[in-house]
């Protein structure tokens, strides 16, 4: 269990996470933030359920790939060239069109850190 002012989080074996009661698999940390953070698995086709926690509310989106845990899955398309927001923060910019659900990694962004 994980405990961060006013969020728990149980992790699970498989499949999802149970984050203030809630059975989740995905984290986001602003409302403005382009793809989340995979806290269980997310299978293609599968409904990833999240939550934004700055705010508290919730996000869905349909996983089109495989999101390993830790990895990132986009919840808005970014366009080919614009930067990508992570945390509430720019973190790279898309080197192709990323559409909601894809796995987002070094295979379709480019870190702002090395840029």
């Amino acid at each position: 269990m994980i405990v961060r002012g006013e969020v728990t989080i149980r992790l699970k074996a498989v499949g999802r996470s149970e984050v203030n009661g809630l059975d989740l698999n995905l984290l986001l940390h602003a409302p403005e933030d382009d793809a989340g953070v995979a806290i269980a698995e997310i299978r293609a086709g599968e409904k990833a359920r999240g939550l934004i926690l700055s705010d508290r509310s919730a996000v869905e989106v349909d996983a089109v790939d495989d999101i390993p845990l830790g990895h990132k899955i986009a919840v808005k398309a970014v366009s080919r060239g614009d930067r990508l927001l992570l945390y509430g923060h720019p973190v790279g910019v898309a080197t192709r069109t990323i559409k909601p659900g894809e796995h987002v990694h070094t295979h379709n962004v480019k870190s702002l850190r090395w840029s």
